[in-house]
């Protein structure tokens, strides 16, 4: 028996896809602005990232979950690969010594992508 493909069963399909994309196989970027771009990147991560999906650890300077695969797709989402001078690169690994928020963060976003 062939099941028939409905316009509501193709958008259920389609919503699950982008929950399955959005909940687990998201990745974390830092993104640092160099120089006096901190304000363009500032307003640029927040006007066009989930503010859930987004981590300011101080000005110029933020962790970003993406379902995009490159950091330059995250950039070019962001408006900004030819306008400011940044840093972005995925974190892969972490260490260090700084606010327990940004460990919070950076737990629930790597847990849920390393399940």
């Amino acid at each position: 028996m062939e099941w028939p493909v409905t316009a509501d069963f193709a958008a259920l399909v389609e919503a699950a896809a982008s929950y399955v994309v959005r909940f687990w196989l998201m990745a974390t970027y830092l993104l640092i602005s160099i120089g006096g771009n901190t304000l363009s990147v500032d307003a640029a991560v927040q006007s066009k990232i989930a503010k859930e999906d987004a981590h300011q650890i101080e000005p110029g300077k933020w962790l970003v979950n993406s379902s995009l695969p490159t950091s330059k797709d995250v950039s070019d989402q962001l408006g900004i690969s030819e306008t400011a001078t940044f840093f972005l690169a995925p974190v892969r690994g972490y260490f260090g010594r700084a606010n327990p928020a940004i460990w919070e963060w950076l737990a629930a976003k790597t847990t849920k992508a390393n399940a």
